[in-house]
């Protein structure tokens, strides 16, 4: 299948291209940061970059099973360092090395390396991380595809309108693998369902393992329901309260539990890169 680029986010990698900051694409999952770094990894081998000086990784590959700790990582991936020369190293998911970021600090120290990362929830950024690093990371959020990315993913007939074009956004957003479908809808919709599926099981549920399944599916078909729409979390655990699904008890705090639960579970969402509050679209 023909992969096509995203030029938006491939001019900000190459701009922050040799710079001494580690880059971390992060965004849902299937939203394209992979094939990112392949295009980008095509651009550094373009470029005149010996092949031998990228290291391409996926993480969640069961060739890399046995790197399951930042040692037996650091001490693989030191082993394929050219010594002397720049280095580039990509990682996908790199959240399955336990304590990776002291793998990837010790890498800057020790080599002359060029470092990008992929993650698909937050999680693996933590607050020890960006202390570690100092400041010396940069995160590039990427969405699905825009309308416009849509309409250059996609061939349309002469004679189909630009609303019509737009209507099709709308009932089959923006997840660039859907383009192999065209615009087929049982086949669509079922790689949409895996998709969502993936995204609550492993990067939500796995992650809070105390979390209801059953809540966290009302409060997503809330939220989907609701987009664009000014919302609390008190307002959406009254609703989600008078439907008998979570007990709206007031805290000494003056918040319901209801409320407290709702912005936890929206908190979880978040960290999967699911829903997006309007101020980091509008800083995006």
């Amino acid at each position: 299948m023909m992969v096509l680029n995203r030029p938006d986010y491939m001019k900000r990698l190459i701009e922050y291209q040799d710079k001494d900051i580690v880059k971390i694409v992060t965004g849902i999952r299937r939203s394209g940061k992979s094939t990112l770094l392949d295009l980008f990894e095509d651009h550094l081998l373009n470029s005149g970059v010996p092949q031998e000086q990228i290291i391409h990784m996926n993480m969640e590959s069961l060739h890399y099973r046995d790197l399951s700790n930042y040692i037996s990582f650091y001490e693989y991936v030191s082993g394929k360092i050219v010594a002397g020369e720049k280095n580039y190293l990509i990682f996908d998911e790199l959240q399955t090395v336990e304590h990776w970021e002291k793998a990837i600090e010790s890498f800057r120290l020790d080599y002359d390396v060029d470092i990008y990362i992929t993650r698909s929830n937050a999680y693996m950024l933590s607050s020890e991380f960006s202390t570690l690093l100092s400041g010396r990371y940069v995160e590039i959020r990427m969405l699905p595809l825009s309308f416009k990315e849509f309409l250059l993913f996609y061939e349309f007939a002469p004679h189909i309108t630009i609303d019509d074009k737009f209507q099709k956004y709308l009932q089959f957003g923006g997840m660039p693998i859907l383009r192999q479908f065209q615009f087929n809808e049982a086949r669509s919709f079922e790689a949409l369902e895996g998709i969502y599926h993936t995204v609550i099981l492993r990067d939500v549920l796995e992650r809070n393992r105390t979390a209801d399944q059953a809540l966290l599916q009302k409060l997503v078909l809330f939220l989907c329901s609701n987009i664009g729409s000014m919302n609390s979390p008190n307002n959406i655990g009254n609703v989600l309260s008078q439907e008998g699904d979570i007990q709206s008890v007031k805290k000494i705090t003056g918040k319901s539990l209801a409320g407290r639960t709702v912005e936890k579970y929206i908190r979880m969402l978040r960290n999967a890169f699911v829903f997006y509050p309007i101020d980091h679209i509008v800083d995006g």
